[in-house]
């Protein structure tokens, strides 16, 4: 006797008479098909454009020979260490301007590195393939420690050194457009090979942006001030579609079920689920900023709390050091690293990493020892690939180095799993390696002997530089000591010998600009004035600003009678100290000995004017 369910009123039921055990089950309710998202293809067009536009920048630099420096935001830099603005520089404050109130839009909408991603995730799912973010724990942190390592260090060092932070002056175009750019067409091609598509293929949609990209590293924090926010209307029937047509790797149902908006900076605000939403539930609006919200009281089953205080803490002091030594590695590669400076860059770095963390959790991919070798390998590899090859470029070393931390999590896992997949791909399954295992496995063998080559050449460049270093500091002492000898000679009026002094500490030293301007008056003095004004115009092709150095070559050049290119000397010294009633004076002369009285009056009508000023 067969038995039966008895379905809900409304539901369909189905019945197989011919077999004696057939249940009658109930047939739920179809759920609306998943739209296609109306923004993708837009967005796809302004990507295109974008990359059509920094095509169309570098054929004007080819045909015209002068173009706008590069819209990069790395070439920001220039101002960290220079405090030169360029255009890249103002692009990337009004990115990080606008996302603080618009969101993190910049990445979704303008990023070819992000077009890149999104391209090889579609090629991907052509063949069936739709990659998986993979949770790397500690790694997440790099972007940010990258951006501090980038473009905020260079503000703390020239700071701690004393250094005004103001802006130095500007570099808005240029004749060498690719000088800041991969040195070759290779190493750039294996840089956007790595950072566009092997990171998603294996890591996942996003993969670079989770774990590289310094420029979403401040992205990310500047979104969680911004109002402006995916948010939820009472109309969100939980469908999911938005969380399946995300490929920023948010888990929209979920957070705007339990917090009313879209919580995770790595939202780049494509928009595609407020598009596929059947219930037009989703929107983009004003609100509270993501930092201060709150999470909804009921929005989550409840559930029995886990023991997990060891757990936290464990991986909040994994991220204490791991930030710490990141930082570390990459001050090295630099040469620039010191205890006090780098302890002072990760107070700071870590402090922020606490304070814009995020909201959004998801249970680990792997288990807190796991995550301690993921993270040391990241280090190592850094160290590694960045002396290869005399220095690999640096997003290209932050990418690989996250696939290697990866990789060697799993490799390990082939030796104490049973069961052990890449994305879709099985690499070991019931205790038995397969193919595809065996040929991951066989990898070590040439990224192995990479990363010690790379380590070796940075062991040997950094030898070199300590080489180099202590050379220098040994001319520095040098150059001191024969200047010193130089002023006491002068002093006592022992002329011939201050100027051997000096000119053995310019030998020593030929940066020594004081040694230098020395030589240069006392072989002026002893009547050799062609190898004093000689001295004089290196000076001045050293410091091109000193209008003193400018007045006393003028004076030397008077001498040798030639007027001409005194008063071209006097001029800029003028024009460099304006306010300097004795250098117009002497422009006077030098005019008046040229001819031009009428010059002259006016020099020395100005001078007059200087000196009669109430101060």
């Amino acid at each position: 006797m067969s038995t039966r369910c008895q379905p809900d009123s409304g539901s369909k039921t189905t019945t197989h008479a011919t077999d004696p055990r057939s249940v009658v089950l109930p047939i739920l309710p179809d759920r609306p098909k998943m739209k296609q998202s109306r923004v993708g293809p837009w967005r796809a067009g302004v990507l295109i454009a974008v990359h059509v536009a920094i095509a169309a920048h570098f054929v004007h630099w080819w045909t015209s020979g002068r173009t706008m420096t590069p819209l990069e935001p790395s070439e920001s830099m220039e101002f960290s260490t220079q405090g030169v603005v360029n255009a890249g520089f103002i692009l990337f404050v009004l990115a990080i301007g606008s996302t603080a109130i618009l969101g993190r839009w910049f990445c979704g909408w303008a990023c070819h590195i992000v077009a890149l991603q999104d391209l090889c995730r579609w090629m991907l799912g052509k063949i069936g393939m739709t990659p998986r973010l993979v949770d790397l724990g500690p790694l997440r942190a790099v972007p940010w420690l990258a951006f501090v390592y980038m473009f905020l260090a260079p503000l703390a060092d020239r700071a701690l050194a004393g250094i005004p932070l103001g802006v130095t002056g500007t570099h808005l175009t240029t004749e060498d457009l690719w000088r800041t750019f991969p040195n070759s067409w290779p190493e750039a091609i294996a840089t956007l090979l790595v950072v566009g598509f092997v990171i998603v293929w294996l890591l996942g949609s996003k993969g670079f942006c989770t774990y590289g990209c310094p420029y979403g590293g401040i992205f990310g924090v500047a979104d969680q001030v911004a109002p402006l926010s995916i948010r939820v209307t009472d109309a969100c029937e939980g469908c999911g579609h938005c969380t399946a047509t995300c490929t920023s790797n948010v888990n929209v149902a979920r957070e705007v079920r339990e917090y009313g908006m879209v919580v995770d900076p790595g939202c780049m605000k494509c928009l595609d689920c407020i598009s596929v939403c059947p219930k037009d539930a989703l929107y983009l609006g004003f609100g509270t900023p993501t930092i201060l919200a709150k999470k909804k009281v009921g929005a989550a089953p409840k559930k029995a709390a886990p023991a997990k205080a060891a757990f936290d803490w464990g991986r909040l002091a994994l991220s204490a050091v791991f930030s710490f030594a990141a930082l570390s590695v990459f001050l090295w590669h630099d040469d620039t690293w010191d205890l006090r400076f780098t302890a002072i860059i990760w107070v700071f770095s870590f402090a922020a990493m606490i304070v814009f963390r995020g909201k959004a959790r998801g249970k680990p991919d792997h288990t807190l020892l796991e995550e301690v070798a993921i993270a040391a390998v990241f280090l190592v590899s850094m160290a590694s690939f960045r002396g290869l090859m005399n220095g690999v470029p640096f997003l290209f070393a932050l990418g690989i180095s996250a696939i290697l931390g990866w990789w060697s999590v799993e490799l390990a896992r082939m030796f104490y799993r049973p069961d052990v997949r890449m994305q879709r791909t099985t690499l070991k399954r019931a205790g038995r390696w397969t193919l595809a295992g065996g040929i991951f496995a066989l990898t070590v063998v040439p990224i192995g002997w990479l990363g010690l080559s790379g380590f070796r050449e940075q062991r040997s460049e950094q030898a070199e530089r300590e080489r180099l270093r202590a050379a220098a500091h040994d001319a520095h002492s040098r150059a001191v000591a024969e200047y010193n000898r130089g002023v006491a000679a002068a002093q006592a009026g022992r002329i011939d010998e201050a100027i051997l002094a000096f000119q053995a500490a310019v030998d020593a030293d030929p940066r020594s600009l004081p040694a230098r301007e020395n030589l240069a008056g006392m072989l002026s003095a002893a009547g050799r004035l062609d190898e004093g004004l000689a001295q004089y115009e290196i000076a001045i092709a050293q410091n091109p600003t000193d209008a003193d150095n400018h007045a006393l070559a003028a004076r030397v050049l008077m001498a040798l009678q030639r007027v001409p290119e005194a008063k071209t000397h006097l001029e800029e010294a003028v024009r460099l100290a304006p306010e300097r009633a004795d250098l117009l004076r002497m422009l006077a002369d030098v005019q008046q000995a040229g001819g031009d009285a009428t010059a002259a009056q006016e020099s020395r009508a100005r001078a007059q004017a200087i000196e009669s000023a109430p101060r």
